[in-house]
């Protein structure tokens, strides 16, 4: 029973499915910072000098406005302009991130709307349980994941402020445009090795995170035999219900022996009731059929209907096994089932 309980079994398709709809999907919430915080430095080292002249003409345009009084109006007016042309030489950066953003979560769960990850969960405020998740094991990893990368960022950093130490301390005899032009290089430098380090740590993340979500969802073998009990159906409850069919089927096939023409026997083995309307049918056609105890009942049926028993061993059998209940006889049969069938006509039955 212990081996039954054990979580060894890979999540099932269903499983999955679940997960997915209540918005548990393996991802890295850091691979999206890395991409972005890599395609914002290279984006503003190409896109920075317009930048800045943007900003520069920006700041003339404003303190040109000298024909403006300062009152109500224009201080609307310059604020106004401010907001538009900042929002316009923003705008590329703000897409880069929003796209990026966007992109690199589809990337790894793909499109999903999951209303139910939404609603609200009285659990997630549950101060206890709150207080369980904060000294977990996976908040513990996550703690230890920061301290890691903010020790390799910082050491990263040291490193690239250390190759240029000389050139910082020469920065004190420089002019202005001078140090910002250097001060920009060595801060580039070390966004971008930064950057590119942070995205191979998100990706051996986003790995790792795929595996713990498979561990997390893994299920028990009994796990396993329920989920198949639910999607096909209880064995026990499928067989009763299979049982009912059969019972449901025999009593039908029961009631259209009295509108047989005549029961071909075996003479205990087999029973089977054919019935032929030559305006109607194209051939004898199979009515009930049954083997031992039912043959028996089909034949004591016939018996108190007045239907003619006709014992022909070799013709019940053939029928038996080769026709089934609503089917004509085969081609083979026509003239045995014929010479069966005159027979009828010189029996006298009662009025039915």
């Amino acid at each position: 029973m212990a081996d039954e309980q054990e979580k060894t079994e890979d999540p099932t398709g269903k499983k999955l499915t679940d997960a997915k709809n209540e918005g548990n999907v393996a991802k890295s919430r850091e691979l999206p910072a890395a991409v972005t915080l890599l395609l914002v430095t290279f984006f503003f080292y190409y896109y920075g000098p317009y930048l800045m002249h943007g900003l520069a003409r920006l700041i003339r345009e404003i303190f040109m406005m000298t024909n403006y009084e300062i009152n109500t109006q224009s201080a609307h007016k310059i604020m106004l302009f401010s907001i538009i042309e900042s929002a316009k030489l923003l705008a590329p950066f703000m897409a880069l991130v929003l796209v990026v953003g966007v992109a690199s979560n589809v990337l790894q769960t793909g499109f999903m709307f999951t209303p139910k990850a939404l609603s609200a969960k009285l659990e997630r405020i549950d101060p206890i349980k709150g207080f369980g998740r904060f000294f977990s094991k996976k908040s513990l990893v996550e703690l230890m994941k920061s301290l890691f990368k903010v020790f390799v960022v910082t050491y990263v950093a040291y490193l690239i402020v250390k190759k240029h130490i000389v050139t910082i301390i020469s920065m004190a005899d420089m002019d202005f445009y001078d140090i910002f032009s250097v001060f920009g290089k060595i801060v580039y430098e070390i966004m971008w090795k930064v950057s590119l380090l942070a995205l191979f740590m998100a990706l051996a993340d986003f790995i790792f995170q795929k595996y713990q979500f498979k561990q997390d969802l893994k299920m028990s073998k009994h796990e396993v035999k329920e989920e198949r009990k639910q999607a096909e159906g209880d064995p026990h409850v499928k067989g009763r219900i299979r049982s009912i069919q059969r019972e449901m089927a025999r009593k039908r096939m029961m009631d259209d022996v009295p509108k047989s023409d005549v029961v071909v026997t075996n003479p205990t083995h087999f029973a089977v009731a054919l019935k032929y309307s030559p305006g109607e049918d194209r051939a004898p056609v199979v009515m009930a059929k049954g083997q031992r105890l039912m043959a028996l009942r089909i034949k004591e049926i016939a018996k108190q209907s007045g239907i003619l028993v006709h014992e022909d061993p070799p013709i019940a059998r053939s029928l038996f096994k080769t026709v089934d209940i609503g089917d004509e006889i085969p081609e083979n049969l026509y003239k045995a089932v014929a010479e069966i069938l005159a027979l009828v006509d010189k029996f006298k039955r009662p009025t039915r």
